[in-house]
């Protein structure tokens, strides 16, 4: 997977002939796919935004996988820095930076019964668990729709992606009476690998969604 520094640099390379001189300081509330949480905005000219934030992902979800459900929980926390371009000088922007989770998505389904696995049914009881290992830090595109420097309260919504550039690796663990049985490992490998090709290519990015409420602090516009 290519570095990401050098995309910083190109990015930041690109922004330099823009007026560096301070237009304002912002904070926000947000909630969406990067928790629930708060962010800090700096205006450097009147087209460049710098923002950080940090949010928290409370709760957990059930999904269906290879026809299969599983409880889902996500990264317990996400922080993002990156820098927002207004190429109109206000409303629609766009952003570029980094985001960093604190974990890998787990999934984990306890059964009794019948089972598939791999490609067999299993009759038996016990606890599935799979960890779908990622990079933790990647950079981010998109585009976003309200000026955190601007005067006034203001809500503002962010539409982008995080690229984490390789195809996820699914590990798959069993645990209780059917992780004895002949053939579990073998058919816990055929499962990783379905989940790998079925959905390989989607957990090669991270999507963004975020709406938020804004305040300016002062100086902006």
């Amino acid at each position: 997977m290519p570095k990401p520094f050098p995309r910083a640099a190109l990015f930041a390379a690109l922004l330099l002939p823009i007026p560096l001189s301070a237009q304002g300081i912002a904070l926000a509330a947000r909630a969406g796919t990067l928790g629930l949480g708060g962010e800090a905005a700096l205006g450097l000219g009147s087209r460049l935004v710098v923002r950080g934030g940090y949010g928290v992902m409370p709760y957990e979800y059930d999904g269906t996988f290879q026809g299969e459900t599983y409880t889902v929980a996500l990264p317990k926390s996400y922080a993002s820095a990156g820098v927002d371009f207004y190429p109109f000088g206000s409303g629609i922007r766009l952003m570029g930076g980094f985001l960093r989770r604190s974990g890998d998505v787990e999934l984990s389904a306890t059964f009794s019964g019948s089972r598939r696995i791999g490609d067999k049914d299993y009759t038996s009881s016990g606890t599935l668990e799979a960890t779908v290992v990622q990079e933790k830090t990647t950079p981010f595109l998109g585009i976003g729709f309200g000026k955190h420097t601007a005067g006034g309260f203001g809500l503002f919504l962010d539409l982008g992606v995080a690229l984490v550039g390789e195809p996820a690796d699914v590990k798959l663990v069993a645990s209780g009476p059917v992780a004895t049985l002949p053939g579990i490992q073998q058919d816990l490998a055929r499962e990783e690998a379905k989940i790998e090709n079925d959905y390989g290519t989607f957990l090669q990015y991270w999507p963004i969604l975020s709406l938020g409420l804004k305040l300016p602090l002062g100086g902006g516009r």
